[in-house]
């Protein structure tokens, strides 16, 4: 394996250059000089003495300090060329934003990339990409697009795509979560992802992590550690180019081969890890890690204030893996002593519309999590029902969300059951963007519905029980 800090540098860069410094790149720019590393980031650009009012050297070689990191945002034929320069600079870290190599399936492309690595060889220069968007570490100031946060996070993400790297983020974000660290490998002709999983599995500051992966070049060490990775925290995979017309994306995308989908899948759960399908669905299963817990069982809970989403809900529950069982006896008179049977009723599903409208939905959530047949619960909020009730009492919104955030925590705290809520989707998206905001900052997990809730019930499970197998 790896040792423990060989990639520091790739996230705690002391200082840092963008080579080819221009407006474009200033998605780079902004947030970087508007980082902690604002003092110690350089701008390159012989053709310019300024750039976005920032000062702009005509050679890193001309550079007045040392430089750590530099992102290359050249045209792929000046790369080995600049490469030389930061190679007598003493450069540790190059991350090559620009494309036109490997992926190209070009001849020239490829000269190109072996080039590249004759040089960074020589000295010694850690290659990250090229054709990626590098890296993002709030923590030390790096930033590979506007607008991302500046809040740490426990979340780690590495990504083939850079694309999906800057997209993922931003769905992190909607999605009430933060990131340690957020790697763009692309072509991946240096640090590749079996360093990176490697360096993430021993990173105290990453609790988990995600990864999109298309294919590989090298492959030793692999099994290794995915295992070892499995083993510390929840490793989160998204596979892409199973298919025949998707591996032949993959190799027109970043230049590596996808691999078969028979010995992928053998191999993640060979290892445990968890795999996904949608990047939506990473940040679902992401989302019941970091703010529930994998249940003990199979049987969940579903309350809901539709008699006939109750029914679809309740097979489609059954359909990804878990059983929605009928409540003991002794949670029915309990819940049948405070909710009026008829309109209603006392099973699983629980149609609680009646206990919505009362405000009795934390009694009856609380008799339901007691019962042994229940492993887990799923609460679904409808925004929209709540418009009626507001020109009555405009803070009815931030009670009911409060209370119900209140007695979701409790359970989970109390009982061990991890308890979801889903948002619906409404035509009044200032209550749902209020109620879903309100649970995120309680630390709660929000889904869009019952079944992204179920899903990943269902994958915790599995995960649950993988590791017990192995322990």
């Amino acid at each position: 394996m790896v040792l423990v800090g060989s990639l520091d540098v790739v996230f705690y860069p002391g200082s840092v250059a963008l080579i080819g410094a221009s407006k474009e790149a200033g998605f780079y720019i902004d947030p970087i000089s508007a980082s902690k590393l604002r003092d110690r980031f350089f701008l390159v650009n012989p053709r310019s003495g300024e750039v976005l009012g920032l000062k702009c050297y005509p050679s890193i070689l001309d550079v007045p300090d040392s430089v750590d990191y530099a992102i290359f945002a050249v045209p792929a034929k000046f790369v080995p060329e600049a490469l030389e320069d930061c190679g007598r600079k003493g450069v540790r870290v190059v991350h090559i934003y620009s494309s036109g190599f490997g992926e190209t399936g070009l001849e020239e492309g490829k000269q190109l990339e072996e080039e590249v690595l004759r040089v960074a060889k020589r000295y010694g220069i850690r290659v990250i990409g090229p054709n990626c968007m590098g890296v993002y570490c709030p923590e030390s100031g790096l930033f590979f697009s506007h607008d991302l946060p500046s809040e740490v996070g426990s979340v780690a993400f590495v990504s083939q795509s850079g694309g999906q790297a800057v997209n993922f983020v931003f769905s992190g974000v909607s999605r009430g979560f933060r990131f340690s660290k957020v790697v763009s490998y692309g072509n991946a002709l240096d640090v590749d992802f079996v360093e990176l999983v490697d360096y993430l599995a021993e990173d105290r500051k990453t609790s988990i992590i995600g990864a999109y992966v298309e294919g590989l070049r090298k492959t030793e060490g692999l099994l290794e550690t995915l295992k070892n990775a499995s083993k510390r925290k929840p490793l989160v995979i998204l596979k892409g180019g199973l298919t025949g017309d998707g591996a032949r994306a993959a190799a027109s995308h970043t230049g590596v081969l996808a691999g078969s989908a028979n010995i992928w899948e053998g191999l993640l759960k060979q290892v445990n890890a968890v795999r996904v399908e949608t990047f939506d669905e990473m940040a679902d299963v992401i989302v019941g890690f970091l703010y529930a817990f994998p249940p003990r069982g199979r049987g969940v809970s579903i309350a809901t204030t539709s008699g006939g989403s109750a029914v679809i809900h309740a097979d489609l529950c059954v359909r990804v893996g878990l059983t929605v069982p009928s409540f003991s006896e002794g949670t029915q008179r309990a819940l049948g002593k405070i909710i009026p049977i008829a309109g209603a009723s006392v099973r699983n599903p629980l149609d609680a519309w009646f206990a919505f409208q009362s405000g009795i939905l934390p009694e009856a959530l609380n008799i339901v999590s007691r019962d042994e047949n229940i492993h887990s619960l799923i609460v679904e909020v409808q925004p929209g029902g709540f418009k009626v009730y507001t020109a009555r009492d405009p803070s009815v919104v931030d009670k009911f969300t409060t209370i119900l955030g209140e007695t979701c925590k409790r359970i989970m705290e109390e009982q061990g059951k991890p308890t979801m809520i889903a948002v619906t989707q409404s035509i009044y998206p200032e209550f749902e963007a209020k109620i879903r905001s309100m649970f995120h900052n309680m630390n709660l997990p929000v889904y869009q519905s019952i079944y992204d809730a179920a899903r990943t019930l269902s994958k915790l499970h599995q995960y649950r029980l993988s590791r017990e197998v192995r322990e």
